[in-house]
């Protein structure tokens, strides 16, 4: 009988540092979600960060430590930036409140926003992301 151990003895993935730049019309987009989604099933994992003001992003796994980036790999790329819409009524209790998309739409979904990156096994990664309201 053979048995196969799956893991590292010291936790966690073998992550590789993800970091960059969100801009839109050359400007920084501050606060915005930024997602990296295996563009192959099992080759990758689900990645996120946020900007900061000056629209740098760190990614982190939910299997890894924060900010310690991602596993190498090609990825799906998806950033939303949403606000609550000031002018739509409070919701009811347990639904979510209208917002709105401060980036354009497109950018949100990882089938439309045409962004994609590789993630190098080496020990740092800049992917920076220039898009465009048009």
């Amino acid at each position: 009988m053979t048995v196969a151990l799956i893991g590292c003895g010291g936790g966690g993935l073998a992550t590789v540092k993800v970091t960059g730049i969100v801009t839109c019309d050359g400007e920084p987009v501050a606060g915005a979600t930024i997602s990296f989604t295996p563009k192959t099933e099992g080759q990758g994992h689900p990645s996120f960060g946020t900007t900061d003001a000056k629209g740098r992003y760190q990614l982190s796994t939910l299997q890894g430590a924060v900010d310690a980036g991602t596993t190498p790999g090609d990825y799906l790329v998806s950033i939303r930036k949403v606000e609550v819409d000031p002018n739509a009524p409070p919701p009811a209790p347990g639904y979510t409140p209208k917002t709105r998309s401060l980036i354009p739409e497109r950018y949100s979904r990882t089938n439309t926003s045409e962004l994609t990156a590789t993630v190098e096994n080496k020990r740092s990664n800049e992917i920076n992301f220039e898009l465009t309201s048009e």
